[in-house]
């Protein structure tokens, strides 16, 4: 195997080592990305919260109401009783009443609007529970995914990195000084097949000259344009 073949294999192992690397650190961000549950979280908790003061306005109208529905009757049974004989303490024990089933039926009225409002809220924390449940699901299983990819992502890795060793072993340190000096300056790709007497990467037709020296092997030989090295592979 030529040189420059020897170099093609390094890069394409490499290659891969790095799109796996990239892989690997974007599934280390994704598991620690919780913004979707922590949304659907804080959405649970702000219905919640809405929902909170109108039971408490609920409760709080349904004591008043009870407890004037107890001085209506004490004021009932004062009326009737035949104990109270002025008439102007029974005019007053009369407007009384009368002004406490006014206010009830006014808090009565108060009550029906919380009740609904409250059904409201209470439909709205069961859909954003119900959401939140979903998310939490969808999650679990993504996060499942996501482990077992970074499973195989790792043992991927650790074969590369044997495949990358047996790669440097058949290449000598000038050829290798050459493919290390030009990675950072082609992106990582310094090596270029040779298909049909042209770059593969930037596509440029070489030199008959340029095409014999390639295929046979003996020196690096550089694209006319891109400066990439060539490699050929026989039957290209």
């Amino acid at each position: 195997m030529s040189q420059a073949m020897a170099l093609y294999h390094l890069q394409e192992t490499e290659l891969q080592l790095l799109r796996g690397q990239k892989r690997l650190a974007e599934i280390a961000t994704a598991l620690e990305d919780h913004q979707a549950i922590d949304q659907a979280q804080a959405a649970v908790e702000a219905a919640q919260r809405a929902l909170s003061p109108l039971q408490t306005r609920a409760r709080n109208l349904e004591l008043e109401i009870q407890s004037n529905l107890a001085k209506i009757q004490n004021a009932d049974e004062a009326l009737y009783s035949g104990r109270i004989r002025n008439p102007k303490e029974l005019q007053d024990l009369q407007q009384e009443i009368q002004a406490l089933k006014r206010r009830n039926a006014d808090l009565e009225d108060q009550l029906l609007e919380t009740m609904l409002a409250i059904e409201e809220a209470e439909a709205s924390l069961a859909q954003t529970r119900q959401a939140l449940e979903q998310t939490t699901a969808a999650w679990n299983e993504q996060h499942a995914h996501l482990l077992e990819e970074q499973k195989q992502l790792k043992a991927e890795r650790s074969k590369l990195l044997q495949q990358r060793e047996q790669a440097l072993a058949g290449i000598d340190a000038a050829s290798l000084s050459e493919y290390n000096a030009l990675k950072p300056r082609k992106q990582n790709q310094p090596i270029a097949l040779l298909i049909g007497g042209s770059c593969a990467v930037c596509g440029v037709e070489q030199t008959q000259m340029l095409v014999s020296e390639a295929m046979q092997g003996r020196t690096l030989v550089k694209c006319l344009s891109c400066g990439r090295i060539l490699a050929y592979r026989p039957g290209s």
